[in-house]
């Protein structure tokens, strides 16, 4: 959101035809003037508003943010200018339609004269007609009135200020008051407790077309009391510096394990989604930070950190993508708060180590490459059952890390402590190398059965030591005449890890012995997917997931005659890759969206940054999601690499273009 320049934050209670017609005005005033973006907080309504709320208000300009129950105007407001804190100005007004759009763009006009908080009040006309008047009651006037009082007591409220719920205030102003936000809330409390620039512009008062008031004569004296006692001189003694301020209000929580490219996309929907996002992320200044709400700097792999802080977040669910070990992590944190989860501890771990992953696999009879486990007492000789060359893996990492292809044992061995130091086991696997295409199948499982989403070729980088580093994924496969097998062993290895809900991943080898499973993993690959799949199918997976993390049921919405092998478009994902070098400069990701058929890309280094000799995944530059049609994705490809530029100081190109299209 740091590009929006307006962010409204609307609190809805028992409204729906007032708040259609409330954004269609502000669309109308505003979509012209400047970039913005509406916060609608759905204070606990009912089920029936709260569902035509999500139906009705999906729309990219718009966050829904849900709280769990009825905690009032003020917590609501608190919850929403959070959620818009990073927006230049930040506006609330109602919803019931007595707070004009076109009174909200003169706030806008006057704060921008360099005010920190403009208020609007109505003006009434004492010529107004009786039944009108009527609705402003003694009482309601009493209490505005009361109120003012009170700060001009309190809070030194200047005598040509007044306040109302219909309000802009400067993105500054609105960090510092919901960051010091404790106990008992009242927005213009908090605004006054220090002297601000504040301006009050009048209206004219028009009738209420829907609802009424909720004001009553104790809901007023418990408010006035509150004031007195949270933002009077009294105050230190009701607030403790250790309460958090999340207590105010409650609304969805969701930590996520990783911040980089690959985790973006689940951030930015999950905030989209109007979810408060906990961020678990161990490097300093991941992507990810700058959508989520927390940014807690510690490793995906730490199960007891990640459950400290989601715990301290209280948080709803937790979930990872396009990562293999978090997986494990997620679990684990659901089990010990209670949250849900798709998948238990157990079956995490069997997806995440390979030592389990393919003592299951043994089990029931699922062809796999000849493999065995070694450690630090394994002699060369042991090894003599598995013809070369061999591969070494590590049981629990990832990203390709610790992977080696070798000639011999010997040199297998070699390569054991190296291995071993990208995992927490004393062992690694060794494998018997299989000549054959990789190939990736990606699907959901629901009540035990698997429906096969995309099944992609795996390109990989052409490295004779460090192998398997994924370089794109094309679809659809060349091996989709071999459907029907696939779809077999697919669901054979469902049932033998007793997979029942969620997503699945299965990386597949095809040589000429028939078809070896290589790895399973249960989530969003981390080749974008999340992109690719709902192009192809119609099938959010990354909405699906993050439902699943929160323990809502998911439907697969797809027509009952789906096939994975039978889908008429064509997906290429790049993962970008450079020769080894320092960045001078590359093409801004602004110009390569321009591409009409670049549905996705990214950057993971930037100029100043050097590239690293493409030892593991951790060397990718950056990706980029092609689609078309069988007589056009070539040319397109070519294309996107023609765009696609990284220059050395010297003005050397570092693009590494692995894969020419044919």
């Amino acid at each position: 959101m740091d590009s929006v320049t307006l962010g409204i934050v609307i609190p809805v209670f028992g409204s729906t035809e007032s708040v259609a017609r409330l954004i269609r005005q502000i669309h109308t005033v505003f979509s012209s003037v400047c970039t913005y973006h509406i916060y609608l907080v759905d204070d606990g309504n009912p089920e029936k508003i709260a569902s035509w709320l999500r139906k009705h208000c999906d729309f990219p300009e718009i966050t829904l943010i849900r709280l769990k129950r009825n905690y009032g105007q003020q917590n609501a407001v608190l919850c929403g200018i959070r959620h818009a804190g990073n927006c230049r100005y930040i506006a609330t007004m109602d919803d019931d339609l007595q707070h004009s759009p076109n009174t909200l763009f003169t706030l806008y006009q006057t704060i921008l004269k360099g005010f920190d908080i403009v208020y609007a009040v109505p003006r009434a006309d004492s010529g107004m007609h009786l039944p009108f008047r009527a609705k402003h009651s003694p009482l309601r006037i009493l209490g505005s009135q009361m109120r003012d009082l009170l700060f001009r007591i309190l809070l030194k409220l200047p005598s040509h200020i007044k306040v109302s719920s219909f309000r802009i205030m400067t993105r500054e102003l609105a960090r510092e008051i919901s960051g010091e936000a404790a106990g008992f809330f009242y927005l213009s409390a908090a605004v006054f407790s220090r002297p601000r620039k504040a301006m009050t512009c009048y209206y004219p008062a028009t009738p209420r077309p829907y609802g009424r008031s909720g004001y009553t004569l104790k809901k007023l004296a418990a408010l006035y009391w509150n004031i007195i006692c949270f933002y009077g001189p009294a105050a230190s003694l009701f607030l403790s510096p250790k309460r958090r301020s999340s207590v105010l209000y409650e609304e969805s929580t969701i930590m996520i394990l990783g911040g980089s490219n690959c985790q973006l996309h689940a951030i930015k929907r999950a905030r989209k989604n109007g979810h408060r996002v906990i961020l678990a992320d161990y490097t300093d200044h991941p992507p990810g930070a700058d959508y989520a709400h927390v940014h807690d700097r510690i490793s995906t792999f730490d199960i007891d950190g990640c459950t400290k802080t989601a715990r301290r977040e209280h948080a709803d669910a937790v979930m990872t993508m396009g990562t293999d070990q978090p997986v494990y992590t997620a679990a684990c944190v659901s089990h010990r708060l209670g949250l849900p989860s798709f998948l238990t501890p157990e079956k995490a771990l069997a997806v995440t180590n390979k030592k389990i992953m393919k003592q299951i696999l043994a089990k029931h009879k699922i062809p796999t490459a000849p493999w065995m486990l070694i450690d630090g007492h394994t002699a060369a000789s042991d090894l003599d059952f598995l013809a070369p060359p061999l591969v070494i893996k590590p049981l629990d990492s990832q990203g390709q890390r610790g992977i080696f292809k070798c000639s011999q044992a010997a040199e297998l061995l070699s390569c054991l402590p190296e291995t071993l130091s990208f995992s927490k086991s004393s062992q690694a696997l060794a494998e018997q190398f299989y000549p054959s295409d990789e190939i990736t199948v990606s699907g959901w499982v629901s009540q035990g059965h698997l429906t096969i989403l995309t099944v992609s070729d795996r390109l990989l980088y052409p490295d004779p030591v460090h192998i398997g580093i994924c370089i794109g994924h094309r679809f659809p496969s060349v091996h989709m005449n071999r459907f029907p097998e696939i779809e077999r062993l697919s669901q054979q290895v469902a049932d033998a890890f007793q997979l029942t809900e969620g997503p699945f991943y299965l990386q597949l080898l095809i040589g000429e012995e028939g078809i070896r499973v290589n790895e399973l993993a249960c989530r969003i690959g981390g080749a974008f997917e999340d992109v690719v799949i709902p192009y192809l199918t119609g099938f959010d997976i990354l909405e699906a997931v993050i439902d699943l993390s929160f323990g809502k049921s998911v439907s697969l919405n797809l027509s009952p005659d789906f096939r994975a092998d039978n889908i008429h478009r064509c997906a290429a994902v790049q993962l970008t890759f450079c020769h080894p070098g320092v960045i001078a400069s590359c093409t801004p990701i602004e110009q390569l969206k321009l591409l009409p058929f670049l549905l996705d890309c990214g950057y993971n280094y930037h100029p100043g940054q050097e590239i690293p000799p493409a030892y593991n995944a951790t060397a990718r530059f950056g990706h980029g999601v092609i689609t078309g049609t069988p007589g056009t994705i070539a040319a397109y490809i070519r294309q996107f690499y023609e765009a696609f530029q990284v220059l050395s100081p010297t003005g050397e190109s570092l693009v590494n273009r692995l894969y020419p299209e044919k």
